[in-house]
């Protein structure tokens, strides 16, 4: 037993430096890739005018230290991220990076989080009950439909949602209409974001069509591995021997396959929630939500260098330290890894 902790410290002490390395990777690969990026992002940030003062470019180059060479910049890069300092946007009226990625970060979760919350407690559950019923009608219809939607492309969903509910193609009245971009009306509640129970209810119904496309895709990943883990554990012999000595349908489910089928899950859910910090890409530009993922693919194109720096850097370390949880709970979960 006393072998057995030092072991598990060991490994721990020896993961978490990988974690610490695979960190600095992910740090500096991100400097080097975006900075090769083609174009000079001062150009983006002063008027197109032929008597336009040039002096206010230098002075832009001089503010955003991209005048130094690249050393230099990434010296400077390095020494902000220790520090938590992550500068100002060239675009965004020059708010600090961290105030623009926050305000992201709370429309991210609430489209992004609160589905994927619920989706994997209804795709385990439908993967689940689809494995216990293997070969029924049920397991059938499920699995076609996880299928269809795991391999459907996200945005050509969102897409066909857009017009099946916004433009009446069969010209029933009664068919719902939702909204096609944003967060909530605006034109109706102004601008600024107040937390008041009209808006409230404005952003509930702008979230339907996004995250049940986000829904969708999730349960239907979720069903397809919980339901191909099951099934091998129901051929397991200790599954027969329940079953041999009359314990019933529920019991054999839920004491004896759903513990040894969940490892796993461990390691998908772990990935599914690093995804949430790093937004849903497709389904916010789709509908023009403002979460993370549409804040990345505007700094894209506006070359705005820090705001894409601390998405990429948030984002990574959320995928590494979400496998780092990932591997710890399969220690505790899973007797049969061995500690080495």
């Amino acid at each position: 037993m006393v072998t057995r902790k030092r072991s598990f410290r060991g490994i721990i002490a020896r993961r978490v430096v990988n974690v610490f390395i695979t960190i600095f990777g992910v740090m500096a690969l991100n400097f080097f890739l975006i900075h090769m990026m083609p174009g000079e992002p001062v150009l983006n940030m002063v008027p197109r005018d032929p008597k336009f003062d040039e002096s206010l470019k230098f002075e832009l180059m001089e503010k955003f230290h991209l005048n130094e060479s690249l050393p230099e910049k990434f010296a400077i890069y390095l020494y902000n991220t220790i520090t938590l300092d992550w500068g100002t946007s060239y675009m965004a009226n020059a708010r600090p990076v961290v105030d623009i990625i926050a305000n992201d970060m709370r429309w991210t979760l609430l489209l992004v989080g609160t589905s994927t919350i619920f989706t994997i407690l209804i795709g385990m559950v439908i993967g689940a009950y689809a494995a216990f019923r293997r070969g029924g009608p049920f397991d059938l219809g499920s699995s076609a439909l996880s299928l269809f939607f795991y391999g459907m492309p996200v945005f050509w969903f969102a897409i066909i949602l857009q017009h099946l509910f916004i433009s009446h193609p069969f010209g029933l009245n009664w068919w719902p209409q939702f909204p096609l971009a944003g967060y909530y009306d605006t034109d109706t509640y102004g601008s600024e974001f107040r937390w008041t129970l009209p808006i409230m209810l404005s952003v509930a119904k702008y979230l339907i069509l996004p995250s049940v496309t986000l829904a969708l895709a999730t349960v239907a990943s979720i069903s397809l591995v919980m339901r191909s883990s099951l099934i091998d554990v129901f051929t397991e012999d200790y599954i027969v021997t329940a079953r041999a000595k009359g314990c019933s349908d529920y019991v054999v489910l839920r004491k004896h396959a759903l513990p040894n089928g969940l490892p796993p899950m461990i390691a998908l859910i772990a990935m599914y929630i690093a995804f949430i910090i790093g937004g849903a890409y497709q389904v916010e530009v789709i509908f023009n939500y403002p979460g993370i993922g549409y804040r990345t693919i505007k700094a894209i194109e506006e070359l705005d260098f820090p705001i894409l720096q601390f998405i990429i850097v948030v984002g990574g370390v959320a995928v590494i330290v979400a496998n780092f949880i990932a591997d710890i709970l399969l220690l505790y979960v899973d007797p049969r890894i061995k500690i080495s």
